[in-house]
């Protein structure tokens, strides 16, 4: 289950549902479209997108991507390594990645499949310590964490911010921040907030500032992908905006975007 930020429960789409989808598709006759060596998904966990359930892969990202790779005849399996190894198997090729986010100096490197979610880059605090809602805020902070390698820290960087360490995993980060280790978190706000109750840290604690960026996470493809495997890929996509299916799974997401 995951909870929004006013302690309402949603449902959590899974790997059975995902199972079932795939056999569907065999059942209809979807016939595979794929490269020499055979597509994976891999992807590093950042909730609500990519869930690590002990090893197995869940999350709303994976769900849209098991319907697209169903549809290419690929077994409905994600594997969840840290980011900068998902990087590295997205740049060999042979992958697709479930939730990027889609920078300018990304276009050009990747095939980009759809739109998962427009998401927001904000500092998050503790209450009672009042709202991180601008860069000087953030500056005058003796420590903000942020995910090693993720663009996230770039973008830190770019603020011109010597406060900043980085750390594995958003989960890392959460700890931190509940445990006062570190006065602000810069994280998206779905995956902060996501984050903050898979580890039942108490919502009403989780303090979001204004929006520093607005950011676009996509489902990326390697550059070496066969055209018809990008060609079927983008058509079952665009299905699912239209049919309601990509509405269904991201419906979650519009609370854990909500103001403060």
């Amino acid at each position: 289950m995951l909870r929004n930020p006013a302690g309402r429960k949603t449902l959590r789409h899974g790997p059975l549902t995902a199972m079932g989808i795939l056999l569907a598709s065999f059942a209809a006759g979807a016939q595979p479209v794929l490269p020499d060596r055979k597509l994976q998904i891999i992807g590093p966990a950042r909730p609500p997108y990519i869930v690590d359930h002990e090893g197995v892969a869940s999350g709303l990202a994976i769900e849209l991507v098991t319907e697209l790779a169903a549809s290419i005849g690929v077994p409905p399996k994600a594997r969840i390594m840290p980011f900068q190894r998902a990087i590295m198997a997205l740049n060999t090729g042979n992958t697709l990645y479930p939730a990027l986010l889609r920078t300018p100096d990304r276009e050009k490197k990747y095939l980009w499949i759809g739109e998962v979610f427009a998401d927001r880059a904000v500092f998050f605090t503790r209450k009672p310590m009042s709202p991180v809602n601008t860069i000087d805020d953030a500056r005058r902070l003796p420590s903000i964490t942020v995910m090693r390698g993720s663009e996230l820290q770039g973008m830190l960087a770019t603020f011109g911010l010597q406060n900043v360490e980085a750390n594995a995993s958003e989960r890392d980060n959460a700890r931190l921040l509940a445990n006062d280790r570190i006065d602000s978190w810069f994280t998206l706000k779905s995956v902060g907030r996501a984050s903050w109750v898979e580890l039942d840290f108490n919502p009403a604690e989780l303090r979001a500032g204004e929006t520093m960026a607005a950011v676009s996470f996509w489902i990326a493809a390697s550059a070496n992908l066969p055209p018809a495997t990008v060609t079927k890929l983008r058509a079952t996509y665009r299905a699912m905006r239209n049919d309601g299916r990509y509405d269904r799974i991201v419906a979650p997401l519009a609370a854990l975007n909500a103001p403060p």
